[in-house]
């Protein structure tokens, strides 16, 4: 499992068009019901953010604090970057790069979905 670097995930996310969407959580869940298997056996653990590929956007929950949204949007990015990686690696990376990113860092990712 190789992790990304914080420059490649924005990278990605600039490469990729994409335009980041504040939905209401039940709004993703419906969504993810149209989803590939690895997301809707996640169904049960209250989505949080879901890459649309169809309509050119990542969604993340309005429910969620900027800085639940901001480690949401990373979740997202991380899934972005690597396609074929697993939920569990995705989880993993996601909670390793939290930690480490600078406060100007997440500071660009509340930026995105505040």
């Amino acid at each position: 499992m190789d992790t990304p670097t914080f420059a490649q995930l924005k990278k990605a996310f600039v490469d990729s068009g994409y335009e980041i969407r504040l939905l209401p959580r039940r709004q993703l869940e419906g969504m993810a019901l149209d989803a590939p298997a690895e997301v809707k056996r996640h169904l049960d653990t209250n989505i949080m953010g879901l890459i649309m590929p169809d309509d050119n956007a990542i969604g993340i929950a309005n429910e969620l604090t900027v800085d639940e949204r901001a480690t949401t949007l990373l979740h997202e990015l991380i899934h972005l970057w690597d396609e074929e990686m697993d939920e569990e690696d995705v989880e993993s990376i996601t909670l390793d790069m939290e930690e480490t990113l600078n406060p100007n860092q997440f500071g660009f990712l509340q930026f995105l979905v505040s």
